[in-house]
């Protein structure tokens, strides 16, 4: 059985839209995160995350003459993905399933079936299921990538409004780049 993780970079003033630019992977964290891929078995992305991230589908030669990057790469392009949208009709990349909706039974047996983490990512996705899937009782994990930066405007979709959780702190973990990972268990709530 695996793990259903939400995982999220974000600004000081909890911003999602900009906090790119807050989050920067310098080596460090780059890292960070391609350990952290390497665990997963499924990402599940809204349309703007999978724009974002269909990159490391056939990235430049030049980017993956750095390492890191390149390792990326590969756990990026071994990893399974579900890509969420009303928008699109078809989807050209391999391992990539299309869902007009997100479904909460068939992404409870995708966690049930899986060998490991599967990850849910994107602003306005991430909102709606993270929503729904807490309610369902299938987030384990909440992370927060908080960068050094507030950007006084944007998308504040983080965490959807109006959904109390009760959390337990299992780690924290500072980078040079001023990025600080705080990674929460989640133990209740959700529902109202």
């Amino acid at each position: 059985m695996g793990r259903l993780i939400y995982a999220m970079t974000t600004t000081l003033d909890g911003f999602v839209d900009d906090a790119g630019e807050a989050t920067e992977p310098d080596r460090e964290l780059h890292e960070h995160f391609n350990r952290m891929q390497e665990r997963l078995v499924l990402d599940v992305y809204g349309r703007r995350m999978w724009e974002t991230m269909r990159y490391w589908q056939d990235p430049p030669a030049e980017d993956l003459e750095v390492p890191y990057v390149r390792e990326y790469t590969q756990a990026w392009q071994d990893t399974d993905r579900v890509v969420v949208s009303r928008t699109l009709t078809a989807l050209d990349a391999p391992r990539t399933t299309l869902w007009p909706e997100l479904d909460v039974d068939r992404l409870r047996a995708l966690v049930a079936e899986a060998d490991g983490d599967v990850s849910v990512g994107g602003p306005t996705l991430a909102g709606a299921a993270l929503r729904a899937a807490l309610r369902a009782g299938l987030v384990d994990e909440v992370s927060a990538y908080v960068g050094p930066r507030v950007a006084g405007a944007g998308s504040r979709r983080f965490v959807p409004e109006g959904l109390p959780l009760e959390l337990r702190l299992r780690e924290t973990e500072r980078f040079a780049s001023g990025v600080v990972a705080l990674v929460y268990d989640v133990v209740g709530g959700g529902t109202r």
